[in-house]
């Protein structure tokens, strides 16, 4: 089977032993094979699961949705608790179920003569057992009279005032103790201390003549201040409100120029004189000590005995 070339102007080859070819060479068969090809129908695909899925997948205990079940009415019922009517009763219960001993007391003494003597016995039993009990001893126990509350004193609620401004008071945490410092000689401490006072860094030493300091600039010194600079170098006078200028009162106030000095004040104005006082160069100003007149004046002496000279 021949199948024309697809391309224009082409030179024809011979034929080849195939079954889709073109004389040319071209590879239409190719596209061909390509284009053409057996569609089957498609089967859908099935994915097995293993055994060991399947059997994890079954619920161990398989139940119903909902399981019919019939109601059970519970036989358990409230029962009161009665211990008048059990057996053994307790020690508080017979206690309390005596009779008074005061009744039984004036029971006996009203029947005395009517009732036999097993009964007088069995009265006289109820009777002791009555007098031990608790209960009865605490029927005849009287509270202490309480005294009426008195009023304090004017004294006594001024001392409960202090007394509850002082404990009122926070709580004054204690002081700090002071550190215990090791006390040691000055011998043991001389290498800590060179130590300390040589230099961390080494410097060098500094020679030569020191460098000038910062000076005024030449034009600062020619430089003259404009009328603004000049007001804001006047200070401030401040001023009182309605008053004016503050001015320094110098003048003595008037209750000083009145008064009048008391005896005490005039006593101790008056001048001290020490008379009883011995005192050579008060009688005789212009006496010299002996010793002064055998002395003998230094270099340095003389030299300031010189009189000035006056500058003209």
């Amino acid at each position: 089977m021949a199948i024309p070339c697809l391309k224009k102007n082409a030179v024809s080859k011979p034929v080849e032993n195939s079954f889709l070819y073109t004389p040319c060479n071209c590879p239409v068969g190719k596209l061909l094979q390509q284009q053409v090809r057996c569609e089957k129908p498609r089967m859908p695909t099935v994915r097995r699961v293993s055994r060991r899925t399947q059997y994890l997948a079954k619920p161990r205990m398989p139940r119903a949705r909902y399981e019919p079940r019939a109601v059970n009415r519970s036989t358990k019922q409230t029962e009161v608790c009665r211990t008048y009517k059990e057996p053994n009763a307790s020690k508080r219960i017979q206690q309390l179920a005596l009779p008074h001993v005061r009744k039984l007391v004036a029971a006996q003494q009203e029947y005395r003569r009517f009732i036999d003597r097993r009964r007088q016995d069995q009265l006289e039993k109820r009777i002791k057992k009555s007098i031990f009990t608790v209960y009865s001893r605490l029927a005849n126990v009287t509270l202490p009279e309480i005294d009426k509350l008195k009023g304090m004193s004017p004294d006594e609620w001024q001392k409960h005032q202090e007394w509850l401004t002082r404990n009122a008071q926070p709580k004054q945490a204690p002081a700090p103790e002071e550190p215990k410092r090791e006390r040691k000689p000055l011998t043991a401490l001389i290498n800590r201390i060179e130590s300390l006072s040589e230099p961390r860094y080494a410097r060098k030493k500094f020679t030569g003549p020191e460098k000038a300091g910062p000076a005024a600039k030449p034009a600062a010194l020619k430089a003259m201040p404009s009328d603004h600079v000049a007001k804001l170098a006047v200070p401030l006078e401040r001023r009182r409100r309605a008053k004016g200028v503050v001015v320094e009162d110098t003048r003595l106030p008037e209750n000083v120029l009145k008064a009048v000095a008391s005896s005490r004040v005039a006593e101790l104005a008056v001048a001290k004189s020490y008379r009883n006082v011995y005192n050579e160069y008060r009688d005789k100003p212009f006496t010299v000590e002996p010793n002064a007149l055998k002395a003998k004046a230094s270099d340095r002496t003389l030299e300031l005995a010189k009189p000035k000279k006056a500058k003209k």
